[in-house]
C-alpha cells in the first residue's frame, strides 16, 4: 500500500485534489487553490505544487487559464483499473539508450535498476536504434504515457533541443548520461572525458611518443563526450610542447569508412606511416579494436610498430589477442547517480538540476609500449 510516508510530495497533492474532483467536492469549472496556496497548505515548494497541477491537467482532470488559475473539467468517474495502472506508472522510471548491447550499457542499466529498486521504483528500458527521430518519439511518448521520469543517453547533443527545452520548462525530471546539453539546464551525469583524453595522451608521451594520431568515429561538433576527449588530447600535447598536427587527427571515421572499411583502414595506416605516427589514441574501444584487427591482418606489429589506446574499458578489451590499454569509465556509478537524481527530482528533494562528472582511470595493457 502506498502511504503519504513513501509518496512523492507532488503525488500527495495530486491525489488529494484528484479525490476531491472525482467525488465532485470540487464542481465542474470550479477554481482550484493556486500554486502558492497549495505550497503553503502542504508545506512544499511552488515547484512541487506546480508539478501536481500539471499532472492533473495532463490526465484530464483540470484545465488552466493563463493569468487566472486552474479549473475543474467535466466530472471524471473513478476507474479502479486505470487508477491502478497510473499508480504503477508513478513508480516507473524509463531509460532511453541508443543500443542496449553497446559499450557500458549493461552497467548503466544495472546501476540505475539497483538504485531504483532500493527506493521502491522500477526501471524500463527503451532503445532508439541510434536514430534521432526515434529518440524524439520515445521522449514524447513516455512523457505523454505518464512515465514520471527519464534517464536519457542521447546519440549526440545537437538534436531534439526543442523537446528537451519543453521538458525543462515543464520541470519534468529528465537526466542525461554520457553527454550533456550545455545550453539547456537539465541534469547530467558524465565521465570526465577531458581528463581521460589528457590521461591517455600523457601516458603515451611518458612512453616517449611524440607523433600521436587521434581517431574518432564521429565529429567532435556533434558529441560533447568525444569533443572533450579530443580537447584533453590537445591539451596534453600542448603541455608537453608538442604541436597538434591536424593531418593525423581523423574525425567522423564512420562516415569516411562507410563504403569500404578495409580500404579506409588501409589508407589510414598508410597516412600514419607517412607522417611517422608511433601511437594512436582512439575515441573509444570499438574504434581501437578495429585498428588492432587491421594491424594484425596487415602485419603491423602492436605495440612494437605502433601503440594503440582506447577509451571505455569495454569487457572485450582484456580478452583480445593483444589486450588493449584504455581509459575506464564507471558506467555502473553513472547509472546509479542518474537514477538517484531522477528520484530526487521526483520527490522534490533537490529541485535544481545537477551536472555531475565522474572520474576515469587509466588501464595499462599490452597494446602500448615505449617508442623505439
Amino acid at each position: 500500500m502506498v502511504t503519504n510516508e513513501n509518496k512523492s510530495l507532488y503525488r500527495i497533492i495530486y491525489d488529494f485534489l484528484r479525490e476531491k474532483i472525482e467525488s465532485q467536492e470540487y464542481q465542474m469549472n470550479e477554481q482550484l487553490p493556486t500554486e502558492a496556496e497549495l505550497a503553503e497548505q502542504f508545506q512544499v515548494s511552488r515547484i512541487t505544487s506546480r508539478r501536481a497541477l500539471a499532472e492533473l491537467e495532463r490526465h484530464g482532470y483540470i484545465y488552466r487559464k493563463r493569468g487566472s488559475g486552474s479549473y475543474v473539467k467535466a466530472p471524471i468517474k473513478p476507474d479502479p483499473l486505470k487508477r491502478s495502472v497510473q499508480d504503477g506508472l508513478q513508480r516507473l522510471v524509463s531509460m532511453i539508450l541508443p543500443f542496449e548491447d553497446a559499450s557500458g550499457m549493461v552497467d548503466y542499466i544495472r546501476g540505475a535498476s539497483n538504485l531504483l529498486n532500493s527506493q521502491g521504483y522500477y526501471l524500463s528500458i527503451h532503445q532508439s536504434g541510434g536514430d534521432s527521430a526515434n529518440e524524439r518519439s520515445l521522449i514524447r511518448t513516455l512523457r505523454d504515457q505518464g512515465i514520471p521520469g527519464i534517464i536519457f543517453y542521447p546519440i549526440n547533443d545537437t538534436n531534439n533541443y526543442d523537446v528537451l527545452h519543453a521538458l525543462y520548462l515543464e520541470e519534468y525530471p529528465i537526466v542525461t548520461i554520457d553527454k550533456n546539453f550545455e545550453s539547456i539546464p537539465i541534469g547530467s551525469v558524465v565521465s570526465d572525458n577531458f581528463a581521460g583524453g589528457y590521461m591517455a595522451a600523457s601516458k603515451l608521451i611518458e612512453l616517449g611518443h611524440r607523433r600521436i594520431g587521434f581517431v574518432s568515429s564521429v565529429s567532435i561538433e556533434s558529441t560533447s563526450s568525444v569533443r572533450n576527449r579530443y580537447f584533453g588530447y590537445c591539451r596534453a600535447l600542448k603541455d608537453n610542447q608538442i604541436q597538434v598536427d591536424n593531418r593525423i587527427v581523423i574525425l567522423n571515421a564512420i562516415e569516411q569508412a562507410r563504403n569500404n572499411k578495409t580500404e579506409w583502414l588501409k589508407s589510414l595506416f598508410e597516412l600514419f606511416h607517412q607522417y611517422d605516427v608511433t601511437a594512436i589514441q582512439a575515441e573509444n574501444d570499438l574504434v581501437a579494436i578495429d585498428l588492432l584487427k587491421y594491424a594484425a591482418d596487415a602485419g603491423v606489429r602492436v605495440p612494437q610498430d605502433i601503440s594503440i589506446v582506447g577509451f571505455d574499458n569495454h569487457e572485450l578489451t582484456k580478452h583480445l589477442e593483444i589486450p588493449l590499454s584504455t581509459i575506464e569509465q564507471d558506467f555502473y556509478g553513472i547509472g546509479q547517480k542518474a537514477a538517484q537524481m531522477v528520484v530526487d527530482l521526483l520527490e522534490a528533494r533537490k529541485p535544481l538540476p545537477e551536472n555531475i562528472t565522474f572520474p576515469v582511470r587509466w588501464i595499462e595493457r599490452e597494446s602500448t609500449a615505449p617508442v623505439k
